[in-house]
C-alpha cells in the first residue's frame, strides 16, 4: 500500500471509532485527549464522574424575555443559600443586559454561552455553530472580562456535526441529566417533590433550571436545603467539568480516566 493510502486508513479508523479524539484548545498551545463519542456518537456532557458528592446548578438566560427583576431575586436566594452557579446566556441577552450580567459574576457565578437557536439543531451547520460560539466568547468576553469555555443548545438536541464543531473550536457542549421542569406552572413545592421522586440523585449531577422562570428561586429555596443536608455540595460547571483524560458513556456521563482506573483497579 502506498505511503499516502496509509495516513488516509489511519485517518478514517480514528473517525470512525472515535476512541481517541484530539482537539486544539489553545490553538498552538495545548492539546486535549479524549473519547467524546460511544460507537461513533457524539454526546453533550450531562453529568460527571465525580467521585464525590457534587452538583452543579445551571439557569438558562435568552433574550426572548426582559424579567431582571425576576433575575435579580433567583441572585439573593443564591447569595442566601451559598450557591455559586452557571448561567448560560444568549449573546443578546447578555448584550442588553450588561450590568445584570457584570452582576451575576461579581456575585461569583459564571456566565457561558447558551445558543440562540432552539430546537432546530439540524439546520445548523458547522459554519453557523463557529460563528455563533464566536460571537458568544467575544460577546462575553468583553463584557465579563471571563473566558466562554461551555456552550448550550437551549432544546437539549445535538447532533454529531455539531458535537464535534463545538469540540473542535476548544469549547465543551454541556447538558444537563436532571431538568427541573420550572417553567411548568405546577407549584414549586410539587415540582421539587416530583424532581426527588423522579431521579435517583448521583455525583456530578447537572440541574437545569430557567433563570426567568417563575418557579425557580422557589425551587432552589425547597431543594438545596434537601441536598445539602444529604452532603452535596454545589459548584460550578468549570469546577466540575474534566477538561481532558475522559471517557463518555451513552447517558452522556463524563468519566474521568482517574475515575476508569479506580473501576478496574
Amino acid at each position: 500500500m502506498k505511503k499516502g493510502m496509509w495516513g488516509v486508513v489511519i485517518l478514517a479508523l480514528v473517525l470512525i471509532t472515535g476512541l481517541s479524539v484530539f482537539y486544539w484548545v489553545d490553538v498552538g498551545e495545548k492539546v486535549v485527549t479524549a473519547s467524546t463519542s460511544v460507537n461513533g456518537q457524539e454526546f453533550p456532557i450531562c453529568s460527571v464522574e465525580t467521585g464525590k458528592k457534587q452538583i452543579a446548578y445551571t439557569f438558562e438566560l435568552s433574550g426572548t424575555n426582559q424579567k431582571q427583576e425576576q433575575v435579580e431575586q433567583l441572585l439573593q436566594i443564591l447569595r442566601q443559600q451559598e450557591i455559586p452557579a452557571t448561567f448560560f446566556a444568549t449573546a443578546s441577552w447578555i448584550e442588553n443586559n450588561r450590568s445584570l450580567a457584570i452582576q451575576i459574576c461579581q456575585q461569583g457565578h459564571e456566565i457561558q454561552g447558551l445558543s440562540e437557536q432552539e430546537v432546530c439543531v439540524e439546520q445548523m451547520t458547522a459554519r453557523a455553530c463557529r460563528k455563533e460560539l464566536q460571537t458568544l466568547r467575544e460577546t462575553i468576553g468583553t463584557v465579563t472580562e471571563e473566558p466562554c469555555v461551555f456552550f448550550r443548545i437551549p432544546g437539549g438536541e445535538y447532533n454529531n456535526e455539531v458535537l464535534r464543531t463545538v469540540y473542535a473550536c476548544g469549547s465543551y457542549p454541556v447538558a444537563w441529566s436532571i431538568d427541573s421542569l420550572d417553567w411548568k406552572d405546577y407549584g414549586a413545592e410539587n415540582q421539587v417533590k416530583q424532581m426527588l421522586q423522579t431521579h435517583t440523585l448521583r455525583d456530578g449531577e447537572i440541574l437545569r433550571f430557567h433563570a426567568e422562570g417563575e418557579n425557580a428561586g422557589e425551587m432552589i429555596s425547597l431543594l438545596h436545603p434537601q441536598l445539602k443536608e444529604e452532603g452535596y455540595e454545589a459548584v460550578t460547571v468549570s469546577q466540575m467539568i474534566v477538561k481532558e483524560n475522559y471517557s463518555m458513556e451513552t447517558d452522556g456521563r463524563q468519566i474521568p480516566e482517574s475515575q476508569n482506573k479506580a473501576i478496574f483497579s
